[in-house]
């Protein structure tokens, strides 16, 4: 999974950063099957400048905490 794969190699990544990065159409809809299908994230909050550095805003960040034991088989014989 690109996300996952991302997100171990950059954690602490924006929603908008993976976005960015893994181009996979609707980002909350990845994050929240994620878990449905086997895959640990965390969530935590970064700090970053607004306003040409004037104020400064929580942004929501995600980790990849772990990866499923086995990964669902995509080409089954039928």
């Amino acid at each position: 999974m690109r996300v996952a794969n991302f997100l171990e190699a950059s954690p602490n990544s924006t929603a908008k950063e993976v976005d960015a990065a893994c181009d996979v159409g609707c980002i909350t809809k990845v994050f929240s099957d994620m878990p449905k299908l086997g895959y640990g994230v965390g969530k935590g909050w970064r700090t970053e400048r607004c306003d040409q550095g004037n104020r400064t805003r929580q942004v929501r960040t995600y980790t990849l905490l772990y990866r499923p034991e086995t990964l669902p088989d995509l080409f089954v014989d039928i």
